[in-house]
């Protein structure tokens, strides 16, 4: 099984994780490397504070200028004219140019040059494009990139649900998420995941 080492590991750090672990059964954490890294970053920008179902429309009429295939970065930006046709907002319009612009001339890690890179330096690359915040990083190097000791922070169930596993009389900060998850290490990730998985 690919992830019986990390829940072997969590559940060994509290009954709470036990249970959980128990309760939810192995983990099936999918991860997909259909997109490049980059790819991966520009296709979350359509669902950035969008009903799934309307984003989904509008990422398929961006495949549709493209005859149903995912771009190569020169034609993002040779067509941006077109982009906003599809329902995007300017401000997504751009930073999508922009992550296309940055790998083209390799102002971002490109898929050799990632394999290379420390988590937190990857974030700190992609997070200087205006509009890239740390969860969207985050979300590519979990399901696009497999990396296996990423706590998304900022990621409201997440925070919700581990302050619930634990009892919490209050719900848990960012900051304070970070410091507490460390003993998770090295497969932050896979307790991730079952905390999405919390009912």
């Amino acid at each position: 099984m690919l992830y019986a080492e990390a829940e072997k590991f969590l559940s060994k750090q509290s009954e709470q994780w036990t249970t959980l672990i128990q309760q939810i059964g192995p983990c099936c954490l999918k991860t997909s490397h259909d997109l490049l890294p980059h790819q991966s970053i520009i296709k979350s920008i359509f669902f950035q504070q969008l009903h799934p179902k309307a984003a989904s429309t509008i990422y398929q009429r961006f495949l549709d200028l493209f005859s149903g295939v995912f771009p190569k970065d020169q034609d993002i930006i040779k067509n941006a004219d077109l982009l906003c046709s599809t329902g995007l907002s300017n401000q997504k319009t751009q930073t999508i140019l922009s992550i296309a612009d940055g790998h083209l001339n390799q102002f971002i890690p490109d898929e050799k040059k990632i394999g290379l890179l420390k988590d937190q330096e990857i974030i700190e690359q992609y997070t200087q494009i205006k509009g890239v915040g740390v969860w969207t990083v985050q979300m590519m190097l979990i399901f696009n990139q497999g990396r296996l000791d990423i706590m998304p922070s900022s990621d409201l169930a997440i925070r919700k649900r581990y302050s619930l596993l634990m009892q919490k009389d209050c719900q848990i900060t960012p900051t304070q998420l970070i410091k507490e998850t460390e003993y998770l290490s090295p497969y932050r990730t896979i307790a991730a995941w079952y905390l999405w998985q919390m009912k």
